[in-house]
């Protein structure tokens, strides 16, 4: 059974600011990254051991560490941290060798359409407004003219 959430006009609001902050902060990595002098694939993987060690201070500082003894023998979190770390190497390398970082930015779109395509097959009582089959259908059509740009700067330089 569903749990139903009950929130106040604050805490909606609440994400929206949170987003723009988490979209300011990544839009700001990408551009260290892309723009960043360490050599081959060392960046993502020492800044992921740093982000372990923090997450284990982080777990010891607030006395989780009754939870995640029972948690830490699952499959599911061995299975999602190989998907993460070929998933941060994949965008490591891609921001390194696309024209643009903006362009590989695009592809958000595509993780969105992804997703809401799953909820709708998912939750069958989803109901999409049209505003949202215009969205998704924009979304569409900005990854495919930005790409098809970075095909026609390939050609133009050959």
């Amino acid at each position: 059974m569903r749990t139903i959430y009950r929130y106040t006009n604050i805490q909606i609001m609440e994400w929206i600011y949170l987003s723009v902050i988490h979209s300011i902060i990544v839009a700001g990595l990408i551009l260290f990254l892309r723009y960043d002098d360490t050599p081959s694939n060392v960046f993502p993987i020492i800044t992921n051991i740093i982000v372990g060690i923090l997450s284990i201070l982080y777990i010891l500082s607030f006395n989780k560490i009754n939870y995640i003894s029972g948690e830490i023998s699952k499959p599911k979190y061995y299975i999602y941290s190989i998907v993460l770390f070929f998933v941060i190497l994949l965008g490591y390398y891609i921001i390194k060798t696309c024209p643009n970082p903006a362009y590989f930015r695009v592809f958000v779109a595509l993780e969105i359409i992804f997703i809401l395509l799953f909820v709708i097959y998912y939750e069958k009582n989803i109901k999409l407004s049209y505003q949202s089959i215009i969205g998704i259908m924009l979304g569409c059509i900005s990854i495919i003219l930005i790409s098809m740009d970075t095909i026609d700067e390939k050609i133009s330089k050959k």
